[in-house]
């Protein structure tokens, strides 16, 4: 049976935050943007005094796994299954399900935040469900994930207590009628969602949206509000695709260039939003064709390193004494020189340092991962924003 509609799935969300909630919630399915709402709203809805912990669940690390091979009936390089050949060890014990448990008879309640739990769950699946019942009273996990085995016992028992929310794509058109969109799943929310922001949008316009800017919520969301800046405060009048003309931003088609540089200038919706502009649409080269997918991650990468490595050999000679006017000329900058000076000055060189780190890394995770490019990417840019430890190369060893 195919999950309801992301919207209904919201309602019933929200209908459960305004009773009492249960010990345990789940989060999962690839619509990250109704994730995120659906986190907004359990946050919303827990007592003051409840003290919030958030784990991110993407840095666990999986031993004695080679990435592809998989013997559970999950997809290669599927991080959701419980089942992976993990360290025994790690399978029955985690350290972050302690606080749940509470410290004495007054001690404060906690709500636990496994975000992006894919990988967590495949290394703690037993260990929770061991831990769930000494989960104290009045404090919850909040898990967030793209996939949940329902294979798992952990899962099944989820299921049947009604603390699972899925939230799936939202369909472009109707089943079996292709050549209809605009009765579509998304562009009937971009209209929806439109009203709410008090710019309404014709469903042409709707359909023009997700031609242009894709089919991410995140990325339709964020074109919709930067229209609420160019319109006015209840706008009447409903936006037809000539309304639209010229005042898109979306539409953009991204490189390297500018994804290295909302990076260093600390833009991290600019660099996703970029990131994703590369993946969704590609990138031109020079002959104008089209980059194949396959030439993205290394170009990015590459780039990357090298602008990252530059501003922070600007950022060691400003450390070392030198004026920061010098700097661009000590080091052949020539061009973009203000700019340069702005990442110099706004980034330390123990920043820098770390976003090198995590740049190799995640060239050492593709060489032995199955993930996806893009996800790799995501990844790398939240260790960027978020300071969050780069593994070392040994842990993953097998």
């Amino acid at each position: 049976m195919a999950a309801p509609h992301p919207d209904k799935e919201l309602d019933r969300l929200r209908a459960l935050c305004r009773g009492t909630l249960p010990s345990i919630v789940a989060l999962v399915g690839i619509n990250s943007w109704f994730r995120e709402r659906g986190l907004e709203a359990l946050l919303g809805a827990l007592p003051k005094n409840v003290e919030v912990l958030t784990v991110e669940g993407q840095d666990v690390v999986l031993r004695g796994t080679k990435d592809g091979d998989s013997d559970d009936g999950a997809e290669p390089g599927d991080d959701s299954a419980d089942g992976g050949d993990v360290d025994a060890s790690d399978k029955t014990h985690c350290s972050d399900l302690l606080p749940l448990a509470g410290g004495g008879l007054f001690a404060q309640s906690t709500a636990l935040v496994i975000r992006r739990g894919d990988r967590w769950m495949q290394r703690y699946a037993q260990a929770l469900a061991t831990f769930a019942p000494r989960i104290k009273k009045g404090s919850i996990l909040v898990f967030e994930a793209r996939k949940l085995d329902k294979r798992t016992k952990f899962a099944k028992e989820l299921a049947a207590s009604g603390a699972v929310f899925e939230f799936r794509e939202l369909y472009e058109a109707p089943f079996g009628r292709a050549d209809q969109p605009l009765q579509g799943e998304l562009v009937q929310w971009v209209v929806a969602l439109s009203k709410r922001l008090k710019v309404p949008v014709t469903p042409e316009s709707a359909l023009l949206l997700t031609v242009q800017v894709g089919k991410d919520p995140v990325a339709l969301a964020a074109e919709l509000e930067q229209l609420v800046t160019q319109f006015p405060t209840g706008n009447a009048k409903v936006l037809g695709p000539e309304d639209l003309r010229g005042k898109l931003t979306c539409s953009f088609e991204s490189t390297p260039f500018e994804l290295a540089e909302a990076v260093l200038d600390g833009d991290r919706r600019r660099a996703l939003r970029s990131l994703h502009a590369m993946f969704a649409r590609g990138v031109k080269q020079r002959d104008g064709k089209r980059m194949g997918q396959g030439g993205l991650f290394p170009f990015a990468t590459s780039w990357m390193f090298q602008a990252i490595g530059q501003v922070y050999d600007g950022r060691v000679l400003v450390d070392g004494g030198m004026s920061l006017r010098e700097v661009p000329a000590a080091l052949g900058v020539y061009g973009f020189v203000e700019r340069f000076q702005q990442q110099v000055q706004k980034n330390s060189a123990r920043g820098l340092e770390h976003g090198l780190l995590a740049l190799l890394h995640c060239q050492r995770e593709r060489r032995s991962s199955a993930e996806e490019d893009d996800v790799l990417l995501e990844r790398f840019l939240s260790r960027w924003f978020d300071g969050a430890p780069v593994p070392q190369p040994e842990e993953f060893e097998w």
